[in-house]
Order: structure tokens, then sequence, then C-alpha cells
């Protein structure tokens, strides 16, 4: 196999280790309360898809031709862009304190889809409204739950 796909394999078998690891975590709490769903209903569900989606990950792998040698080339545009990804998230993490959940959810959906993916503002801005009001609806008036306000109450 080619580095590229040596690379590939690898971080689909961590995955899906890290995803078996919170499927069993997640099975030591209770799955359902007399409330509805417990503590563990949302992890084990999500190391589930884990694992699928990194054995999916490993199919595709196995699958595909093998990658071209790059030779001593590298390709920073793409590593550089995952780490301006990574900050940007980490930034609006760190902003939930003073501007919201909601702010920083379309705030950091604006900036994916405008600085990274090159798409229009206006695209940008109704994906972020809709995440905005999806999350709010689902989470604080469907589910009961508070997610991080600003000092201004949103």
């Amino acid at each position: 196999m080619e580095p590229r796909s040596i690379k590939d394999l690898s971080s689909a078998i961590a995955l899906a280790v890290f995803g078996l690891y919170v499927t069993i975590e997640a099975a030591r709490f209770s799955y359902l309360t007399e409330d509805g769903p417990g503590p563990g209903f949302l992890p084990l569900w999500l190391g589930i898809a884990i694992c699928g989606l990194s054995l999916c990950l490993i199919v595709v792998n196995q699958l595909r031709p093998a990658a071209k040698p790059l030779g001593k080339q590298r390709d920073w545009s793409t590593g550089s862009r995952a780490l301006a990804g990574w900050l940007a998230f980490m930034g609006a993490v760190l902003l939930f304190p003073f501007l919201g959940f909601t702010l920083c959810l379309v705030l950091l959906t604006v900036f994916l889809i405008v600085l990274m993916e090159r798409r229009s503002i206006w695209s940008a801005v109704l994906v972020a409204l809709g995440l905005g009001i999806g999350f709010h609806l689902i989470f604080v008036v469907a589910l009961g739950l508070s997610l991080p306000k600003s000092p201004l109450g949103f």
C-alpha cells in the first residue's frame, strides 16, 4: 500500500478503537430513565456511529486504487485549512461564555462556509440561521435544556 492509504487505514482503525471505547463506556450508564433517554443514550449511539463510519472508511480505503506517491512534495494547504477550522472551533468554544452558544454556532458556521468552503455569504447566513434556530428548537424548546447564553440573554 502507498503511504496515503496507510494513513487513512490507521486513522480508521484508531477511530474504530475510539468508537468501541465510547460504546463500552456508554453501556455503563442507563440507556433509558423514567423521564426519557438516559445519560448513556447519546454516547452509545455516537460510539456505534463512529464504529460504523470507521468501518466504511476501512472498506473504502481497501477498495479504492492505491494513491500515486507524491514524492517529497507536501500539500501544506490541507493541513493549514484543517488547523484553521480547528482553531475556529476552539475559538467558538472559548467565546461561549461571552457570546452564548447560538451566536457562536452561527459565527462558526458562517466562517466555515464562507472562508473555508468559499461559498456565498447568503448561503452561509441561511445555513447558520437554520442551525441556530434548529438547535434552539431541539434543545431548548423540545428537550427543555439550557444552552450557554451570552450576558445579553441569547
